[in-house]
């Protein structure tokens, strides 16, 4: 009995030490993770899968999850109306500070352009995130070997050449319209066939419901490398981009350059402390290397502003997308 009764001890303090050791392990685990880690984060996607939104969720799921900042990260997919679809859930969240939502140039320009009755004043501000250039493509098997060949039938049937991209008013299509008239033709004349997300424009190309696409180099770069089914005429980039073979519009002649900026927008009435929180959360994540190799490999160039640069930046954006859609009829 006495031996039993020594060896309960010894178990017992074995276990305490077991305790111990976990306990510790647990409180430099969370030292190490930030402050609320283990807080869930919604990060809301207002596009349909393959896109550059849905991409940019799916990047900050990975890097927050990297870099241990938060562990339960959700991305959902809001597609629809060029973005505004995800920006009314977004408004609807108020006061909730634990949503992000991907925005840019395109959520902007739907606001603009879809009736929208939720503008970018329904949210908060975060922090802009990266840009990218945009590209005309086409399939390998397209007749259209120069941007040349596509400005000399395109003038000859504008309103029946299908061209592709993403949702109606967004960055896209106005892109396809700066295209067409650095070109000589109306913009209010092309025949454009609107789609949610760079997965469906690339099935618009592939089964020849259209034969020009419109969208961020990003969404095509996997389809335009090593013989891929797509080809790319041109960039929207005012040189040639580092380690990307494609001429520029305007070393081919045509005046236009143009960049896609994306950034990450929260709901709106939270106070300055909480969105304060998501600012710092996001800057670190966008200081590290795994975000780093995230640029790197989508092609994205690093152009982060935190609130007050990013919501003065967002401001002069939406004035001069509400002027270029005036001018271009859309």
């Amino acid at each position: 009995m006495r031996n039993s009764g020594v060896a309960l001890r010894l178990l017992g303090g074995l276990c305490a030490l077991l305790l111990v050791g976990t306990a510790l392990f647990d409180v430099r685990q969370s030292a190490a993770s930030g402050d609320g880690a283990q807080e869930k984060l919604l990060l809301i996607a207002p596009a349909g899968p393959g896109g550059g939104w849905d991409t940019l969720a799916r990047e900050m799921q990975n890097g927050l999850r990297e870099e241990d900042l938060r562990f339960n990260v959700e991305v959902r997919n809001a597609e629809g109306a060029g973005g505004t679809i995800g920006l009314a859930q977004t408004a609807s969240r108020e006061g909730q500070p634990n949503v992000l939502t991907m925005t840019g140039l395109g959520m902007v320009g739907a606001v603009e352009t879809t009736g929208s009755p939720y503008t970018m004043a329904d949210s908060t501000p975060i922090a802009q995130l990266a840009s990218e250039y945009l590209a005309i493509v086409v399939p390998q098997d397209s007749p259209y070997e120069t941007v040349d060949d596509l400005a000399e039938d395109w003038r000859e049937r504008p309103g029946t050449l299908p061209v592709a991209g993403g949702s109606m008013g967004g960055v896209d299509q106005i892109f396809a319209a700066q295209v067409a008239q650095s070109m000589d033709i109306s913009p209010g004349e092309i025949n454009y066939l609107p789609y949610s997300g760079g997965g469906e424009t690339l099935t618009s190309l592939l089964s020849g419901t259209s034969e020009i696409g419109f969208g961020t180099l990003g969404d095509f770069s996997d389809q335009i490398e090593d013989d891929g089914p797509l080809r790319a005429l041109a960039v929207s980039s005012p040189e040639r981009l580092d380690g990307v073979d494609i001429p520029t519009m305007t070393e081919l002649g045509y005046d236009l350059e143009m960049s896609n900026w994306r950034g990450v927008i929260a709901p709106p009435g939270l106070t300055e402390e909480e969105a304060d929180g998501l600012e710092a959360l996001v800057e670190e994540m966008v200081a590290s290397d795994s975000w780093a190799d995230t640029l790197e490999r989508n092609r994205w160039t690093d152009t982060y502003q935190g609130r007050d640069d990013f919501e003065e930046f967002l401001g002069e954006e939406i004035s001069l997308t509400q002027e270029t859609v005036e001018e271009l009829g859309l």
